[in-house]
């Protein structure tokens, strides 16, 4: 109660202007480069709304927990008796239905939620890759997924993900959007695969400065995450403020790209 309610999709005249502009990034006549950079302008003021965004908290509240169930000597019980995994079956799979049930009523808008809910997904499944051996796979045998999560008891594992999670939400959140405003006024099957292409490559482009964007909030992750779980787990009220803190930093970064 008392929060403004988010729109499923933002309607100003800035945003149409950003389909227009793909648009015309699938005919070449502007670069993808210069769309991108407009778009984060617009970005950086969806950020200030997300700030209050149920989903985004449970999410992040889920990633804070999952981390922290690390830290104790029985992580699987830990997971199961605070309602992050319904048992002891850690894989990716799990985690990933696991998150799909996680605070479902915790929601503004069902579009942000299952954004939300994927950028979780997809940050835990990118850093799960990248913290396995050398020389191991998703497939090598005796790969144990306890002990590569192991690795996200600390600062340094959780400011990774929750660096993954902000830009992947940030990408998802944009390819939906475009997807979902240029469906109407896209008829021929031509122009529609070329605008695809287009969305590819522009949300390629978006990423890769929503990436570099969040590395400014990883540092300021890290030593949140060492002092509110040093005895304890982080309350919500701590949650509220690595949110709150994680997207001015990232709005204040977006700005200072705006300046160059």
């Amino acid at each position: 109660m008392g929060h403004k309610r988010l729109g499923v999709l933002p309607k100003s005249k800035k945003w149409r202007d950003i389909v227009e502009a793909v648009e015309a990034c699938a005919s070449g006549k502007v670069p993808v480069e210069e769309v991108a950079k407009n778009t984060l302008s617009n970005v950086r003021k969806l950020y200030q709304e997300l700030e209050k965004d149920p989903s985004v908290k449970a999410s992040l509240t889920f990633l804070v927990e999952f981390s922290y169930a690390f830290k104790t000597q029985n992580p699987g019980k830990y997971l199961i008796e605070n309602g992050i995994l319904p048992s002891d079956n850690l894989s990716l799979i799990s985690i990933a239905q696991a998150i799909n049930y996680y605070k479902q009523e915790s929601f503004y808008s069902k579009e942000y939620q299952s954004i939300a809910k994927q950028a979780t997904i997809d940050a835990l499944n990118n850093w799960y890759r990248s913290n396995l051996d050398h020389g191991t796979s998703l497939f090598s045998e005796g790969v144990k997924p306890e002990n590569v999560f192991a690795k996200a008891a600390g600062g340094g594992g959780f400011s990774e993900i929750s660096r993954l999670f902000f830009a992947k939400f940030t990408e998802r959140y944009l390819k939906y959007f475009l997807e979902r405003e240029a469906a109407p006024r896209i008829k021929n099957i031509n122009t529609i695969n070329n605008f695809s292409r287009a969305i590819e490559t522009f949300t390629d482009e978006v990423s890769k400065h929503a990436y570099e964007t969040s590395k400014i909030t990883q540092s300021y992750a890290a030593g949140w995450y060492n002092k509110h779980s040093k005895e304890n787990k982080p309350s919500g009220k701590d949650i509220n403020k690595l949110i709150r803190n994680t997207f001015k930093k990232m709005r204040n970064e977006i700005l200072f790209e705006e300046l160059k």
